[in-house]
This record gives structure tokens, sequence and C-alpha cells, in this order.
């Protein structure tokens, strides 16, 4: 069968928990961008749940769904942690927005290697959450072609076990979850996974075969995160690091072809009084695939 254009995307929402900063919308904004792409899978991370928030995935989705005039997408969601009780509740996680058709149920790996967090109130030691999944999907697209879509956000935390960094044994464990995939079938990494492209991390990354879509058909620098916080009302951009990743393993034997890989939501919004208002604290990245 003839291959098909198959647009991916990944963003990371920014939750800014528990001070929600604009966050309802930045969201209709966010919906909005990727409405006007409609892509084929849309890859979140810090996709929040609260009292606070609402179900940020879910008005995603819903909105994306009014925009494109019918009930196109899905959403999948992997809970990675979250902490409180009744209206103090909260869990986040990362997502999948998707509407190609599914084989089989979404999955999700929470990783073995966490970075235990902790406070200490009036004597009393309390756990902060921070731990961190993947969640995978498998697509069959109308060209034949089997797809595994795996979406994660790795730890942004220093801390080390037995000398590695805990980010490291994270990329580890993804690698070996997405050899599951097997070598029949192209699988796809997208994320915030929180390193440079030379560090090791994405060398973990790069040696299990995944080649970074930008890297190889980007142009430009591609920073899609400044390492010390942008402003969400600047009118400038101080992004100044790439963390952000679309990464594609193809299957054996087969070359899809790659047309187009550039940022996603990488200019702030102007508002109806004047001001600026940027998605996320995070520049997306976006690709067009021939599968």
């Amino acid at each position: 069968m003839p291959r098909m254009a198959c647009t991916i995307l990944t963003l990371n929402i920014f939750h800014d928990l528990p001070m929600y900063r604009h966050l309802r919308r930045r969201c209709e904004l966010i919906a909005k961008s990727i409405a006007a792409h409609r892509p084929a899978v849309a890859a979140l991370q810090e996709v929040v749940r609260s009292t606070g928030s609402g179900d940020i995935g879910a008005a995603i989705r819903d909105r994306v769904n009014h925009l494109c005039e019918g009930e196109l997408y899905r959403l999948d969601y992997a809970i990675a942690d979250g902490a409180g009780d009744g209206e103090f509740s909260f869990d986040e996680g990362v997502a999948l927005l998707s509407r190609l058709e599914v084989d089989g149920p979404a999955e999700s790996l929470k990783y073995r290697a966490q970075v235990e967090m902790a406070t200490e109130v009036a004597g009393h030691r309390y756990r902060l959450p921070d731990d961190r999944v993947a969640i995978r999907r498998r697509f069959r697209l109308e060209s034949g072609t089997e797809l595994d879509f795996y979406v994660s956000h790795l730890t942004d935390r220093p801390e080390s076990i037995d000398g590695l960094a805990v980010r490291t044994m994270q990329a580890r464990e993804l690698a070996g979850w997405a050899a599951g995939s097997g070598t029949e079938t192209t699988a796809i990494l997208a994320g915030d996974f929180n390193d440079v492209p030379d560090s090791v991390t994405i060398t973990t990354l790069k040696r299990a075969g995944f080649i970074d879509l930008y890297e190889a058909f980007g142009s430009g620098r591609g920073y899609t995160n400044d390492r010390d916080d942008i402003d969400l009302n600047a009118q400038i951009a101080t992004h100044n690091q790439r963390i952000d990743y679309l990464m594609l393993r193809p299957a054996s034997g087969y070359a899809p072809e790659v047309t187009k890989v550039r940022l996603f939501a990488d200019r702030p919004h102007r508002e109806s009084d004047g001001t600026w208002l940027w998605r996320s604290d995070h520049i997306g990245v976006i690709a067009t695939l021939w599968l």
C-alpha cells in the first residue's frame, strides 16, 4: 500500500502546580495550535488533574475536537504521581492525543529508578511527588504500517544511585521497554527528556537505535527550554537548551521519509490587551513522516 503522511508532535504543557499561572488560557492556545496542525499523534507531558486546574488533558482533547468539528481524538493518560486528599488532591503524568486506528490497549511503565524527595514539617517527614512514567500505544496505519508510540518525561533532578544518574537509568529502562516493540515495528519516542543532545541520557537512546529527528532533519539550534526559566509574559524568547525530542527507530529494512522537522509553539501569543503569553515554558517539536 502507498505510504501516508503522519504528523507527530510533542509538548510539555507546564502545569505550574500549585500556581497554575494562566493555565486554562495557555491550554486554550495549545489546543488551537494542535488543531491547526491536526497531528496523527500529540505527546503531552505535565498533564495535571486537580480541583484547581480541572482535568487538563480532557480539556485539551475536547477543545481540539471542537475546533476540528468532530470527535477525532482520543486521550490516553498515565499517572506518574500525585498527592493530597479531597479538594487538595492532584495527579499528573503523560498523555497521548491520537486519531489513528489503535491495535490493543495503551500500556504504561513506572520506572524502577526514581528520585526520592521529601520534606519535614513539625518533625514529620512527608514524601514529595516526583515519580516518572512512560506510556505506549500501538497504532495501525492505513498503509498497513505498525507504529509503536512512546511518550515520557524523565526526571530533571541531578540525583544518582550508585554513581549513575537517575535520569540515565530511566532512559535505559525506556530503551529496554521500547526493545519490546521488536525489529519489525517502527517506534517513536517523544517527550521532555531533560537532557541535552550530547548527554549520556540521549546517547543511551541513540545506542538503542533511535534517531534524534531534529538533529538529523531540523535546522538551527532548536532550543526548547530556558534553563533559568522563561517569563511566560515575555515578548522575546530566552530559550537556551534543547531537551525535548522526537526520536525514530525504523522497522528493519524500512526507511520512512522525513519531510519536515521544526519547532512547535515557538512564538508567544499576543493577547487582546496587548500583552504576550507563551503557551508553555517549553517549546515543542513537530515532524511530518511518510510511513
